[in-house]
């Protein structure tokens, strides 16, 4: 199972969505594009069935990272 979590200004705000479909798991993480509901930072994580991890992290001023 692929799993999709969202963790807003550091953990106050914890979401995890479930997906069977890969196709369906990538294409929610990639529409991951901003802040969101944070107020200040917004961290996503995608979670492979093999243990593998993909992470957004997105801060209100703009700056962006992933992994």
């Amino acid at each position: 199972m692929y799993k999709l979590t969202t963790i807003y200004d550091g953990g106050i705000s914890k979401e995890t969505y479930g997906y069977s479909d890969a196709l369906e798991a990538f294409d929610a993480f990639a529409r991951c594009v901003d802040v969101g509901f944070g107020m200040e930072t917004a961290t996503y994580n995608l979670t492979l069935p093999n243990g593998k991890m993909y992470t957004k992290n997105f801060d209100r001023t703009g700056l962006v990272s992933q992994k």
